[in-house]
């Protein structure tokens, strides 16, 4: 039988310019993949636009949309940070400014139109998607980054997501970028790399608070690799670099929070959600209970933890205080706290996608009623569109998560580039999950999962035995 090229990981070879590991026959077929690429982001800048044109009303999916929708109409009429519909302004201290602050620059150059922001997110998806080329590209071959493209351009949430008012393609966007930029950074000595990974990191937390301790999770690694591969001062003052450039603006932001405020935290939603959600599970573990009821009496049960003369100043202090309690509560039950994460992260990754709500149908409702077998609520058309949906978004994620296995089985996680991606993408899914989690929190991490997963698949043609290295 003759040999079958693997894909060649980037941690297992010099440091060296990637002209000087290319011989001129690896060149000539790489005109093949750019075909191929350049097809994908045709597919998926046609399917976002024809579908933004059918229903451009699905833009504003949820509260959190109308509530972005709000900060940016004041960003951009009243020059403040606020969801309060007039004076006085209320500091906003849930919400990060990454994105409002994005809608507000659509809404000056073409007026308070929510659907504005649709192309714009189109386009966000396209750069997502060149890449997660490029980061495929630089771990194994333009085969396996071209197969990257294709299967970005046919991943129904990115679809879904560019096309409603919310954060997951901008943060996708920033976070996908900041990962390759801190792979070039662990391969190239210029600093410029790990310049760029603080700054794309950085502007993916302003978008969505989740990337927070990614700054220093992103710091130690590039340490340990640049350390090994080009000596300890070097990586040192890499490292520094990428770290100062993430925590000004992140900094900033804090500081900006504490003058306004009181509060040093970089966003409350932390407090929140942990309290509405994590804690809020456990009590419904324990008690028996639905997760409404879990809040109710949750909130019941922290009222009455507080002394009499307890007076919140404002929503700050309250939010803290909630925060204190649920931590209290989720560190009393940590075997609760521990499947309720479990129970989030298989949400998280396994939740199928359902593309109805961008002709106008309710997606929860769709799904209530398909549980409770009432098919009368909706026309026969609305039906056949959500199971089409449910089934390719289920056919999708087993091919996906077929090639994961694949390459996790050949390789585990033995290398510098494969391991930060498998590390990013469990960080997003454990801090995403909760009781409420669904797909819309893997959308983030699919870039990063679909350069696992064409690396799994092309390499799926070689015996299991051989090694992808």
């Amino acid at each position: 039988m003759g040999h079958i090229k693997q894909p060649h990981l980037i941690c297992d070879t010099p440091l060296i310019p990637p002209a000087a590991l290319v011989s001129s026959e690896e060149r000539r077929p790489r005109q093949i993949p750019w075909r191929a690429v350049l097809a994908a982001a045709f597919v998926k800048l046609a399917l976002g636009i024809l579908i933004g044109m059918y229903y451009p009303q699905g833009v504003l999916e949820s509260s959190d949309s109308l509530e972005y929708h709000q900060l940016a109409i004041n960003l951009a009429e009243h020059q403040v940070f606020s969801q309060s519909p007039e004076f006085p302004f209320e500091p906003e201290t849930i919400r990060t400014p990454a994105y409002p602050a994005l809608i507000s620059c659509v809404y000056q150059i073409v007026g308070v139109h929510p659907q504005a922001i649709v192309p714009v997110q189109v386009l966000l998806s396209m750069v997502t998607m060149l890449a997660g080329f490029a980061i495929a590209s630089l771990l194994f071959n333009p085969r396996v980054g071209a197969l990257t493209a294709v299967l970005l351009a046919c991943d129904p949430l990115s679809l879904y997501y560019a096309q409603v008012m919310l954060t997951e393609t901008l943060f996708g966007t920033f976070l996908t970028l900041s990962v390759l930029c801190l792979l070039c950074a662990c391969r190239y000595p210029a600093l410029r790399y790990p310049a760029g990974a603080g700054i794309c990191l950085a502007l993916a937390t302003l978008t969505r608070p989740t990337g927070y301790y990614l700054g220093a999770v992103f710091t130690l690694m590039l340490v340990f690799v640049a350390g090994r591969a080009r000596g300890w001062r070097h990586a040192y003052i890499s490292a520094l670099i990428l770290f100062i450039v993430y925590a000004v603006p992140i900094g900033g932001w804090q500081l900006r929070n504490y003058v306004q405020t009181g509060s040093a935290e970089f966003s409350q939603a932390k407090n929140q959600y942990l309290f509405i959600a994590h804690a809020s599970a456990i009590v419904a573990l324990r008690d028996g209970l639905s997760l409404q009821d879990a809040q109710q009496r949750l909130a019941q049960e922290h009222a009455a933890s507080l002394p009499r003369e307890f007076q919140p100043s404002s929503p700050v202090v309250m939010l803290e205080s909630q925060g204190r309690f649920a931590r209290a509560v989720m560190l009393e039950h940590p075997a609760l706290l521990a499947w309720t994460i479990l129970k989030g992260s298989a949400a998280n990754l396994f939740g199928p996608s359902n593309l109805a709500h961008l002709i106008g149908v309710d997606n929860v409702a769709l799904r209530n009623a398909a549980m409770q077998g009432d098919f009368a609520r909706f026309a026969p058309l609305h039906w056949a569109i959500a199971f089409s949906s449910w089934i390719y978004g289920i056919l999708f994620l087993g091919v996906l998560y077929y090639g994961v296995v694949v390459l996790l089985v050949r390789t585990g996680v033995n290398n510098y580039g494969l391991a930060l991606l498998v590390l990013t993408t469990a960080y997003v899914i454990v801090v995403s999950s909760g009781p409420e989690a669904y797909s819309r929190f893997r959308a983030p991490i699919m870039p990063l999962l679909c350069v696992i997963a064409a690396g799994g698949l092309i390499s799926s043609k070689a015996p299991f035995s051989t090694r992808v290295d």
